[in-house]
């Protein structure tokens, strides 16, 4: 039992040539791009596909104010060069929506179900974000792994 002795790992007789040592380091700074690319792109998709939810909200509640007054028998004025119906004046949230829609097509916004999260654009734009945060990601590693090999081909390993 006494001549139980730790296991010593051997290290290798020659360390990393200068080459290997670039493409290890900017193999590692391809690591850190990546995973920013990736935390940056995975948040900016959750906002934008929020974003688009509440707009199509926004754009639902309006419809539904404006078709309101509609069916009630107020008259929209015609906007000043346009054939269009005037909105501002009717204090209905997000009128700005419905800015170049005929009454016609507001009516049918409103009567159409109510939008949610999942039955909108939401998981399409986040789906597609997320496809594309990854796809730079691979490409900023691979871009910096090239690098390093490109310049590990210029040391000269004596």
């Amino acid at each position: 039992m006494t001549d139980l002795q730790p296991h010593r790992y051997d290290r290798p007789a020659a360390p990393l040539s200068a080459g290997a040592r670039f493409i290890r380091g900017f193999a590692r700074i391809g690591s850190v791009v990546a995973l920013l690319a990736t935390l940056i792109g995975i948040a900016t998709s959750i906002f934008i596909a929020i974003d688009k939810s509440n707009s199509a909200e926004t754009s639902y509640r309006s419809a539904t104010c404006l078709v309101a007054m509609a069916r009630t028998g107020y008259k929209f004025p015609k906007k000043e060069y346009s054939s269009y119906p005037d909105y501002s004046g009717t204090g209905c949230p997000g009128y700005s929506y419905h800015s170049y829609n005929t009454i016609s097509e507001v009516t049918a916004i409103a009567d159409a179900p109510a939008p949610t999260f999942l039955a909108g654009d939401g998981p399409s734009v986040l789906g597609w974000g997320l496809v594309i945060t990854g796809i730079v990601a691979v490409v900023a590693y691979l871009a910096f792994w090239a690098l390093g090999w490109l310049c590990a081909g210029f040391t000269r390993d004596a």
